[in-house]
Parts: structure tokens; C-alpha cells; sequence
């Protein structure tokens, strides 16, 4: 299956003065005809306006499952999940630390054509509240996804110092889908930090990479990340 993690900033592009981004973004992704799309920083207006998980959506020709973290004058944002796969389960787990910045963990359960655990989350710009974010989104997941099957967990953590890493890696059993190596997410115009990942549990990663140039250095501060992964045979062998 292929993967897509991308931060879209609400769609106003690489600048943040564009108003239509959004719609350049959906026609982008829909050329790399993913499995899975986990986007952050989706908007939704108040009104009657339409919601940027529509236009993705039907861009995409998916299923849209979407987590609202941040309430605006003009409407909210957060999380959004896009599939075509069986959806059974969808749970959107706060993970705000304090008063000011509203984060949370999109959490998906792809029931077929195979099991998977899918969390998209977007994380804080505070290194101490993005490791207790971690340590409950790790509470958070003992409970609710079994130890032996398959888990992503992607998004934009925010940890330009990869300080997380050895946490998710060393007691939450996940592996760098880009094999420890960091790749360069923001700024999309000039990457000089590693801001998004993908990690993978249960999962064995075929390709993993950065989409980079043109149209992304446009679209978004954000450059996405494509990671190409099956369900490993272990636990393939477990799920009945």
C-alpha cells in the first residue's frame, strides 16, 4: 500500500497568503494515487462554506474521517484521515497539554482488504509537551490496539531535534519507516528541519520518500512524505 503524511497549513500554501491552495493540493495528491492520506491542519469553515475534507475527498476519490483540535473565529482544523480501504472504528484522542495550543491523535482501524491501526497525529511546538503527548498517545494505544497487529503512526510531530525518537522507536516498538535516517520537511521553499515522519509497527517498509520540487514547494510550509509498506508476515499470520 502506499502512504501519503502531509501538513496542508489550512490550505494557503507555501506562503500562507493563498487563499485556493487546497484545491492544487487535492489535484497533487490525487496524482500519486495513495492507499492512505493522512493530512493535518484540514480547515473547516463555519457556515455554509465547504470543508477542505470534501474537496480532498472527492479529489482523492476516498473516504474522509476527520479529528477537530482547534476552534478559529472563522471555523476549526485538524486531522484528516482519506481511504478507500474498510473503515470499522474512528476515534479522535485529544492530546492538548495546557491551554493554548489544541493537538490531537486521529485514530483509524482499517478492517479490510486487511487489518491495520492508523493514527495521524500533529504534535506540539513545545519539546516538553510533545514527550508527555507521546507518553499518553502511548497510553492511548496499550489500550486499544492489540501488541501483535500492524500500527502507522504519522504526521507532523513537530520534533525538529528528533528527541521523540527513541521513545517511539525503543519502548513504543515503532520503526522509522525512513530507516533512522532525517529527512528535511520545512520549510517546502527551503527544507532545513524534519518536522513529519512515519513510523510503522508490524509493517515492512518496500520505499520510503520526500515529494520534493515542484508542485509541493508551493502548496504548503510543509513538504509531504510517501512511504510504500505491507503488512508483515507476522503479523499478517495472526489476523484471521
Amino acid at each position: 500500500m502506499r502512504i501519503i503524511t502531509y501538513n496542508i497549513r489550512k490550505g494557503k500554501g507555501a506562503t500562507g497568503n493563498r487563499v485556493h491552495a487546497v484545491g492544487n493540493v487535492a489535484r497533487a495528491l490525487s496524482d500519486h494515487a495513495s492507499d492512505l492520506v493522512l493530512c493535518q491542519e484540514v480547515f473547516h469553515p463555519s457556515g455554509d462554506g465547504q470543508s477542505q475534507t470534501d474537496s480532498l475527498a472527492r479529489a482523492l476519490g476516498m473516504s474522509c474521517y476527520y479529528g477537530g483540535n482547534k476552534k478559529r473565529r472563522v471555523g476549526h482544523h485538524g486531522n484528516a484521515t482519506f481511504t478507500s480501504m474498510v473503515v470499522d472504528h474512528v476515534e479522535n484522542f485529544d492530546l492538548t497539554i495546557g491551554k493554548v495550543e489544541r493537538r490531537g491523535a486521529l485514530y483509524t482501524r482499517v478492517c479490510a482488504p486487511f487489518l491495520l491501526h492508523v493514527v495521524n497525529v500533529h504534535l506540539s511546538l513545545s519539546h516538553q509537551r510533545r514527550l508527555a503527548q507521546i507518553y499518553r498517545l502511548g497510553r492511548i494505544l496499550r489500550q486499544v490496539v492489540p501488541e501483535s497487529e500492524p500500527v502507522l503512526l504519522a504526521g507532523d510531530f513537530n520534533d525538529w531535534g528528533r528527541l521523540l525518537h527513541r521513545t517511539i522507536v525503543d519502548e513504543l516498538g515503532f520503526v522509522d519507516a525512513f530507516a533512522d535516517v532525517p529527512v528535511l520537511t520545512w520549510h517546502a521553499k527551503r527544507p532545513v528541519l524534519s518536522l513529519d515522519r512515519v513510523y510503522v509497527r508490524h509493517l515492512e517498509v518496500a520505499d520510503a520518500r520526500r515529494l520534493s520540487g515542484v508542485p509541493w514547494s508551493n502548496l504548503s510550509d510543509h513538504l509531504p512524505l510517501e512511504v510504500e509498506a505491507h503488512i508483515a508476515n507476522t503479523a499478517a499470520s495472526q489476523v484471521h
